[in-house]
């Protein structure tokens, strides 16, 4: 008889993995394996828990392709593996990189590209979470360093345009505008 064994994990440190676990078992899955956030993407104990328990004759199910590997090339390695063993894998989300279906090779390849693009989203937020959590801001530094801001201020205060304030700092407009909005929201906060 074949059994559906679910996998999940979660994308970044802290997200939860309850509601894509409830997804699997509605779909069938009489036992869902999991990882949170914390494991990285070699040490997974979970998915390697879920490996060893499947055999031949099993489908390994997942919400998204991109929980099973981190890059396009180790979906396929480890679809490969599985296809190998005898094990079937199906993608909720991803129909068309499910073994045993008929699917025609540009469908396949539509999904491999939209699975791409999510494994590359996916790394990206982890890294950006990353970084907020060692007190880092993504992107680049502001130009408006605390001595521009205290300058801002004085010439506003003074009835001076932004235009001419971004001129007299040497930075954009747009540059004021931010830092001015971001200081009233801050004292706002402070009230």
């Amino acid at each position: 008889m074949t059994r559906l064994v679910g996998y999940t994990r979660a994308v970044t440190p802290g997200a939860g993995t309850a509601a894509d676990a409830a997804q699997l078992t509605l779909a069938g899955a009489g036992r869902v394996f999991t990882d949170d956030g914390s494991a990285g993407a070699t040490k997974r104990p979970g998915l390697r828990e879920c490996l060893e328990f499947v055999e031949a004759g099993d489908t390994v199910v997942v919400t998204s392709a991109a929980m099973l590997a981190p890059t396009a090339a180790q979906f396929l390695t480890a679809v490969s593996g599985l296809v190998g063993r005898g094990v079937g894998f199906r993608s909720l989300s991803e129909p068309a990189l499910s073994t045993g279906t008929d699917m025609d090779p540009a469908s396949v390849f539509v999904a491999l590209e939209s699975l791409r693009r999510r494994l590359s989203s996916l790394q990206t937020r982890a890294g950006m979470a990353a970084a907020a959590s060692n007190g880092r801001r993504p992107g680049r530094p502001t130009v408006m360093t605390p001595e521009r801001v205290a300058m801002a201020l004085e010439l506003r205060d003074l009835g001076r345009p932004v235009t001419h304030i971004a001129r007299v700092l040497g930075v954009s407009a747009n540059a004021v505008q931010r830092a001015l909005a971001s200081h009233e929201g801050m004292a706002a906060n402070e009230r």
